[in-house]
């Protein structure tokens, strides 16, 4: 955060505590200066504060990051589920429903959403094992998944039983998880997840 970004930050805090407004900072932990002197100046309000104000910190974990914001604010997180059953089980709290279930009436769909579902564990859970779980490490998420099911949904509408599971490896693997994929190694990876 530059000295001009630090000065706009703290006009528009100012003007928030008297209107009412949101404001949100970004990338936090890239300006722990104006941080520090946010946290004194939010210890020390001797005015009142519009009710409607709201401060949204967002940025990544840092250790210098001050104490005090961190005690004087509700937290929000996105952590990546540990193990391959917390990640199942977020997914199929949050991405799969009884809804996208019901769509269609075929055990295949059952099955294939639990594979598209259980390889999407396997790649978060590898992020963990850094160059040895791949050679570069990709930011697959649920967007990729979405996408997936929904292709798998389409092709099942349009073919029945009579699909093509080839077909379905192909635009998984290399196509919606694939794209991102830059190191051949992790390809052949990827591809034999989806073999199973």
């Amino acid at each position: 955060m530059g000295q001009g970004q630090e000065v706009v930050g703290e006009a528009k805090i100012n003007e928030g505590f008297i209107t009412g407004k949101w404001v949100i900072l970004q990338n936090c932990h890239l300006g722990l200066n104006f941080i520090g002197k946010l946290e004194s100046v939010m210890q020390n309000m001797d005015r009142a504060i519009d009710e409607g104000f709201r401060l949204w910190l967002t940025g990544s974990k840092h250790p210098e990051f001050p104490i005090g914001i961190l005690q004087m604010a509700v937290k929000v997180t996105n952590e990546p589920p540990k193990g391959m059953k917390e990640g199942l089980f977020k997914t199929y709290n949050s991405t799969v429903n009884q809804d996208r279930l019901d769509r269609l009436d075929l055990d295949i769909w059952r099955m294939l959403m639990w594979n598209a579902c259980f390889m999407h564990s396997v790649v978060q859970e590898r992020r963990k094992f850094g160059a040895i779980g791949m050679c570069v490490p990709y930011e697959f998420n649920t967007s990729d998944l979405e996408a997936s099911l929904q292709y798998i949904e389409k092709h099942l509408m349009m073919f029945g039983t009579n699909l093509s599971l080839t077909t379905i490896r192909y635009m998984v693997a290399d196509v919606q998880y694939g794209g991102k994929i830059t190191q051949n190694m992790d390809r052949e990876l990827f591809q034999t997840y989806a073999q199973i």
